[in-house]
């Protein structure tokens, strides 16, 4: 009786997805999927879950569901609709260089370039490849001269000091890396609307939701987007609608069929003139 009792207490979700996908529930992982189960079977408590899929090389997919106590779910993820959100800069092949002079007028020759260096902020040299440089620091008459060893993916900071008639090497640690956000090939990427516009109703949506449509309307975007399931449809709406990126949120329709899909519509309005 008590086993009956808990299994009722629980739905049951079946994930269809391709097998290797690690599987996140509300933020913990559950497991990998399989291809003896077609995907993964979930046993969820009652309630509105947050479900995310990754591949091996970070492509990801997600989803809010709502479980009923009793009740199975099915739900299938083409692998086809996942997107890779996050991918690091080319310049983490590269090394930095950062000069800092005593006074703090000075004139650098590396690589067959001279900058002058005016201010207090240190002169800069980004994307260099790895190896070894000549580097002479030059204030009036006096040339101050070292090899520098720029590594990949590090940053050397130096110190060209000609009141002691020194060049040294202050620190060499790791470089910050730079995160792009790699734009999708969705109907956003052609439309005439500003960067931010587009970034800031990707960022509304769950990754793995495509954008098939998208059209301006006034001080808005009109978007319209394909998932799997008309309960998927309510839940992307509950969760879009709560977003404080625009100045208003719209859903000109309710969800509905199109073929083996389901199709919502929604409208981000920004603030005039932004």
């Amino acid at each position: 009786m008590a086993a009956v009792s808990a299994a009722e207490s629980t739905g049951r979700l079946y994930v269809h997805v391709s097998p290797g996908f690690d599987v996140f529930v509300d933020g913990a992982f559950i497991g990998v999927s399989s291809a003896e189960q077609a995907g993964i079977i979930l046993d969820l408590p009652p309630g509105v879950h947050h479900i995310i899929v990754r591949t091996s090389d970070d492509r990801e997919g997600s989803f809010d569901v709502m479980i009923e106590a009793g009740q199975s779910r099915d739900i299938t993820l083409s692998r086809l609709g996942l997107r890779k959100k996050l991918t690091t800069s080319l310049e983490d092949e590269t090394g930095s260089v950062r000069v800092a002079c005593v006074p703090d007028d000075c004139r650098i020759d590396f690589r067959n370039g001279v900058k002058e260096k005016r201010s207090v902020e240190d002169l800069a040299i980004d994307s260099i490849p790895p190896g070894q440089y000549p580097l002479t620091a030059t204030r009036g008459d006096v040339p101050l001269r070292i090899d520098v060893n720029v590594q990949k993916g590090m940053l050397t900071r130096l110190e060209a000091n000609f009141t002691t008639g020194t060049i040294r090497v202050v620190d060499t640690r790791r470089r910050v890396r730079r995160i792009m956000v790699a734009e999708p090939n969705d109907a956003l990427t052609a439309l005439g609307v500003p960067a931010h516009w587009k970034a800031a109703i990707r960022s509304a949506l769950p990754a793995g939701i495509y954008i098939a449509s998208a059209n301006v309307t006034g001080d808005g975007v009109k978007v319209r987007m394909r998932v799997p399931s008309e309960d998927v449809a309510v839940s992307l709406i509950r969760g879009v609608t709560k977003s404080s990126a625009f100045s208003s949120i719209a859903v000109p329709s309710a969800p509905r069929r199109d073929a083996n899909v389901w199709v919502v519509d929604f409208i981000f309005y920004f603030p005039a003139g932004h």
